[in-house]
């Protein structure tokens, strides 16, 4: 006689309860690396895709490693199409932090101007608009990115539709947090290529207009095929510094190429004329409003008569 069967106790997680992750990721390949960290391409079994580790270098000071964990917890409350999600975080069995991220694929806007130059204004206006959206929601929330630059800016394809790329600004390792309590930050961090004035002196009063001016030293780049102090890339940082203070660069009419409306050119001048100025008080007041300016420069592009 078979034995009576046992009807199975109902599955109860009540609060308190631990459920360990214990995920396994398996590295395929190494992708790249910065100053802190590497970054790897891995295969997640459990839900059959690939995602993106980043792993903080073994010489990182104690400091660094807290602000790693702080990067990867704001990164993951994030919720918006332009921001890569963080999906995971802990440390390596010899203690390396690490995170996990979405896997993009695609190639960021730095490795496409190396190679293409000069974008169409269609073309970069489309891929700002979006930075300038990701920028709208995080400011919004108190955070300043510090590091918006050609490298930290992702072109992926949507995965409905391939004709359709989407931006993502990524790395928000040296961003600031202008919610209370304020962090003081004695160092200079950022690339001299791309910092505002402000944000070359310690504790400088970074805000939002402070990721505007790299924006608009970003589409400088991006309308011409040239940065606007390319000269001194070989100098010191310092130097380079000292032009974002002192220099105002060429308009960056003088290096559009011919064809272009003339009413374009005076307005791409006077955009980044505004998105850089020194003064953060004349710059753009916020993400939106520079949004809207740019969106107006590519419906003047479009105009067939040069006036």
């Amino acid at each position: 006689m078979p034995a009576p069967r046992v009807a199975a106790r109902p599955l109860v997680l009540r609060p308190g309860t631990k459920v360990t992750r214990g995920i396994p990721y398996e590295v395929v390949e190494f992708l790249g690396e910065g100053g802190m960290g590497k970054v790897y391409r891995a295969y997640d079994a459990v839900l059959d895709r690939y995602v993106a580790i980043k792993v903080l270098k073994p010489q990182v000071p104690k400091v660094q490693r807290k602000r790693f964990f702080r990067e990867a917890r704001l990164a993951a409350s994030f919720s918006h199409p332009s921001l890569a999600r963080v999906l995971d975080a802990g440390e390596l069995p010899g203690g390396a932090p690490y995170m996990v991220l979405e896997y993009l694929r695609g190639r960021d806007l730095g490795a496409l101007l190396e190679t293409q130059g000069r974008l169409a204004p269609d073309l970069f206006v489309e891929v700002f608009a979006q930075v300038l959206d990701a920028l709208t929601y995080v400011h919004e929330r108190g955070i300043v990115h510090c590091d918006v630059k050609p490298e930290n800016i992702f072109l992926t394809r949507d995965g409905f539709d391939r004709r359709i790329f989407v931006v993502k600004l990524l790395d928000f390792g040296i961003h600031r947090d202008l919610r209370p309590p304020i962090e003081l930050w004695n160092k200079i961090s950022g690339d001299p290529r791309y910092m505002a004035p402000e944000q070359a002196r310690p504790n400088g009063p970074v805000d939002p207009r402070t990721d505007l001016y790299a924006v608009g030293i970003a589409v400088y780049e991006a309308a011409t095929g040239r940065h606007p102090f390319a000269d001194l890339f070989g100098a010191p940082p310092t130097a380079l510094l000292a032009a974002h203070a002192e220099r105002v660069p060429d308009p960056p009419s003088v290096l559009l190429p011919g064809g272009l409306p003339r009413p374009f050119a005076q307005a791409l001048d006077a955009f980044v004329a505004r998105a850089c100025a020194k003064d953060k008080t004349a710059r753009y007041p916020d993400a939106a409003e520079m949004k809207r300016a740019l969106v107006r420069l590519a419906q003047i592009a479009r105009m067939r008569t040069a006036v």
